[in-house]
């Protein structure tokens, strides 16, 4: 199912326009890249896979419902459809959504601006609500939590990513739209401001990439000053797919840190993202 028309009676229901200030995807060469980068570059790969390995383990069974906020072109929405998982979408691009439902024809998707109240997506509460690299993204993240805990049930996940460790701050954060990149410290204490849940579990992951990524944003850094180039130029350049062997390299080498998690952790290895699950207060956990 495809709902990519909001019901005009709704209120504040609206389409973000291309050259929206603070969320822009008129660049048609950066549209190009990520789509690209999305089917194919092991970042997007692996994190998929972790997301739906997380989400497994906290035992929410195939047929739950996810509601996905700021689900893009449906990346991870497509993984977590595959799965066998009931998915439904909400994001403001008409175009990426387009491109998110051929990715994944069972789920059904909202056209919708999320800073404008919380859509009509046609059911009351999921078991799980994702927010997958958007809220670093926000001016007020805590308002966006809030209104993803609305839609979960009593006993039901929020969860999400977020990047990690601001050594890791670049030109290509800019371009994205970050206005951080959060630590252990500073993601407890905005999840802590959230009433009406508990935080489950903070965790890092892409560990193995932080001296990879700190030797790439350097470089970057000290390439801008010694020739400034837009910050679109790097964003592009960052996305674009390894050769085969280095990308499917990369991908073994992210993909084997689900194993070592548990010693990763007990030595405090930083990752260059961040995942977070909070459960929703009044309600047996669902599963």
């Amino acid at each position: 199912m495809m709902a990519l028309a909001p019901d005009p009676a709704a209120p504040g229901a609206s389409e973000l326009q291309p050259d929206d200030a603070a969320f822009d995807v008129s660049d048609e060469s950066d549209v190009r890249a990520l789509l690209r980068a999305e089917d194919t570059h092991f970042w997007h790969r692996a994190r998929n896979r972790f997301i739906r390995r997380k989400i497994e383990a906290l035992g929410v069974r195939r047929g739950a419902g996810i509601l996905e906020l700021g689900c893009g072109a449906g990346c991870v929405s497509a993984e977590l459809a595959r799965c066998g998982y009931d998915v439904t979408g909400v994001d403001g691009h008409r175009s990426l959504l387009a491109v998110a439902c051929t990715r994944a024809p069972r789920a059904r998707f909202f056209c919708h601006d999320l800073r404008r109240g919380l859509p009509d997506v046609g059911r009351r509460a999921f078991d799980v609500v994702g927010l997958f690299d958007v809220i670093e993204h926000l001016d007020d993240p805590l308002q966006a939590l809030a209104d993803a805990l609305r839609f979960a049930e009593p006993g039901g996940y929020v969860v999400g990513t977020v990047p990690a460790l601001m050594s890791l701050w670049s030109s290509i954060d800019v371009h994205a739209g970050h206005k951080t990149r959060y630590s252990l410290r500073t993601l407890r204490a905005a999840l802590a401001g959230l009433e009406g849940a508990t935080v489950l579990e903070i965790t890092p992951f892409f560990r193995s990439l932080v001296p990879l990524l700190w030797a790439q944003r350097r470089w970057i850094g000290k390439s801008d000053r010694a020739a400034p180039r837009d910050h679109a130029a790097a964003a592009v350049d960052n996305l674009r797919v390894p050769p085969l062997p280095i990308n499917a390299s990369l991908l073994a080498m992210a993909t084997a840190e689900h194993a070592l998690a548990p010693l990763l952790g007990a030595l405090s290895v930083p990752g260059a993202s961040l995942w977070f699950a909070l459960v929703k207060d009044g309600g047996a956990r669902r599963v």
